[in-house]
């Protein structure tokens, strides 16, 4: 399967704001296929899978419904809209939307508000509704899943991945009650019979821990959220 985005992405008259509300091509909020940004993507990874899916929802909802548009001027129309209908697919009065209010509305909707924000603190706003994984630096090699968001490392664009690769239901290790640092003797107290190296690289991205590098300031990191209960499993 190809991977599909969604967003926000400019006005009838190739300008950031100035038209008609609502889409007057089909085009203004929409689907396409996946690009690599010019200016680098972020990966904000949502830690539930059901929250994953509401927003990968929501965004193909904002791509079909033609009656919201893209403006920069009048961006909190779609925010506003949505609290009146309920969902975005519902919204019948003609608003408008740019790419990151669109996302915030996406996130409304699947049942928690991060607040306003643009692209440059798209990241920061994101991670703390505690509902992300640490920010991803997309690569060629980054496997990219239905509902993660992709922000530019710069202010610029942002989007939803709305046909990925389907979410596995997230499953936590027990919680580890020892007081050893060591990461391996964590895994293996919790019954993890796999302690090596590369199943340990697959555990860290699972948990958002980019290029893992088998440091121990990397080690402590999973070795705290397993203290936590709160380590994905591979």
């Amino acid at each position: 399967m190809s991977l599909i985005v969604g967003s926000a992405r400019i006005d009838e008259n190739g300008h950031v704001q100035g038209g008609k509300p609502g889409d007057q091509t089909g085009k203004e909020v929409s689907t396409q296929a996946h690009y690599v940004h010019t200016k680098g993507w972020y990966c904000l990874r949502p830690k539930s899978v059901a929250v994953a899916n509401a927003i990968a929802e929501a965004m193909l909802q904002a791509c079909r419904n033609d009656n919201i548009g893209y403006c920069q001027g009048h961006r909190s129309g779609v925010v506003e809209q949505l609290r009146k209908a309920g969902k975005l697919s519902k919204i019948s009065a003609k608003t408008e939307a740019d790419c990151s209010s669109l996302v915030r509305a996406c996130c409304i909707q699947a049942g928690f508000d991060p607040g306003n924000f643009n692209t440059s603190s798209e990241v920061s706003a994101l991670r703390a509704t505690g509902k992300f994984m640490d920010k991803i630096a997309v690569t060629s090699k980054t496997e990219l899943f239905n509902g993660d968001v992709l922000v530019t490392k710069t202010k610029g664009h942002t989007v939803v991945v709305v046909s990925g690769n389907p979410r596995r239901s997230t499953s936590y290790y027990p919680k580890y009650s020892g007081a050893s640092d060591s990461i391996i003797t964590a895994l293996a107290a919790v019954g993890e019979k796999d302690t090596s190296k590369a199943h340990r690289a697959k555990i860290a991205a699972a948990n958002g821990i980019t290029n893992y590098a088998y440091t121990a300031a990397q080690n402590l990191k999973m070795v705290n959220l397993l203290k936590n209960g709160k380590l994905i499993k591979a």
